[in-house]
């Protein structure tokens, strides 16, 4: 048999551990556009001016999106998306959409990379095969870089209190435990002119 020397199997072996480096990638989320609806209110009336849709996330959409499998966590989300085609902005608050939500911060965290463990297990082989030093050091930044970068792109993704302006759109995801997930719920936005609540009925396909 012949026998792989030490440097071929060290190469060999970063190659290996280099291309399993942690990382994230994630696309922006895409505009829901074409499938909105004409806004009814909860009392039936319908307006021609604000639109809505929502769409829930399967595990593709997740690493699509999310580049995480946030639903394995316990987590559903709702891509959200509103177009306001008026004259009048609005303001869209969390504590006024009518399910329980949870913060970007706290999804987040649930899906980190490990760094420790990652790190803890090059370790380990590198007690006995000492290049792996190399690629330890390296995944345990990257592993960090990657979980900030997937801070700053969930932060960015998830709904917050802010204005819907005039003839603007607003998109973004919310996070719905899983185990008080509902596929419809109302959802109040206020009248920034003369703070009159405009409550809607969301319908969220899957």
């Amino acid at each position: 048999m012949k026998k792989i020397s030490l440097p071929a199997a060290a190469a060999s072996a970063l190659l290996i551990l280099m291309t399993s480096c942690a990382s994230y990638t994630a696309s922006p989320l895409s505009s829901l556009s074409s499938e909105l609806g004409l806004f009814q209110s909860s009392d039936g009336t319908i307006k021609n001016d604000l639109f809505i849709t929502a769409r829930a996330f399967n595990r593709a959409d997740c690493k699509r999106f999310l580049d995480r499998d946030v639903i394995a966590e316990g987590y559903q989300p709702v891509q959200l998306f509103i177009h306001n085609s008026s004259d009048k902005e609005f303001l869209f608050a969390l504590d006024r959409v009518g399910v329980s939500l949870a913060r970007s911060e706290e999804v987040a965290d649930r899906v980190h990379t490990s760094t420790i463990g990652r790190a803890a297990g090059y370790g380990i082989g590198a007690l006995f095969l000492w290049p792996l030093a190399i690629p330890a050091i390296v995944d345990s930044i990257k592993s960090a870089n990657a979980n900030d970068a997937l801070d700053i792109d969930f932060s960015a993704k998830t709904a917050r209190d802010q204005v819907i302006f005039r003839r603007s759109s607003f998109n973004k995801i919310l996070f719905i435990p899983t185990n008080e997930y509902q596929s419809n719920f109302t959802l109040t936005l206020i009248d920034q002119a003369s703070n009159e609540p405009q409550t809607m009925n969301v319908m969220v396909r899957s």
